[in-house]
């Protein structure tokens, strides 16, 4: 192999190697904003607040004076709700962190599978309803009686 073959794949490597090190670095910082992404979202009428973390996850949950003269069934759907609002909100901020890393690739589709997803609240009631065990009219207590 000449010497000019050898510097030319020598170049080919060292190029090779700094886009392997961009790569690297978009990913490393990339990590770091998910980490620190956080989605901050209230009820229409401000009662009810959630930060929500990446994955979905319930971070906070703040209920104001005025949460608290809604009726528990009122109350619990506007925190349904608002959850909702939340994973969907972090899902869009995710996706739009891992974009310039991932481009449009099939993770990218199924980021944005997980975004229609979330904004679907229907779907989340159905899943709620469906996991609703029947109410004992004599059952006061929020996890039900506990016998003995």
């Amino acid at each position: 192999m000449s010497s000019a073959e050898m510097g030319a794949g020598q170049q080919r490597l060292d190029e090779y190697v700094r886009r392997v090190n961009d790569i690297q670095q978009r990913a490393e910082e990339t990590q770091a904003q998910l980490k620190a992404l956080r989605a901050h979202v209230s009820s229409p009428d401000r009662s009810v607040a959630v930060t929500m973390a990446p994955g979905g996850r319930l971070e906070k949950l703040s209920l104001k004076p005025s949460a608290m003269r809604m009726s528990h069934d009122r109350l619990a759907a506007v925190i349904t709700e608002t959850i909702s609002r939340g994973h969907a909100v972090v899902a869009e901020k995710m996706e739009a962190t891992m974009r310039p890393l991932i481009g449009d690739t099939a993770a990218m589709d199924f980021l944005r599978e997980q975004v229609t997803a979330a904004q679907q609240p229907e779907e989340v009631e159905d899943r709620q309803q469906q996991w609703q065990r029947p109410r004992n009219p004599n059952d006061d207590e929020p996890f039900g009686t506990i016998y003995r």
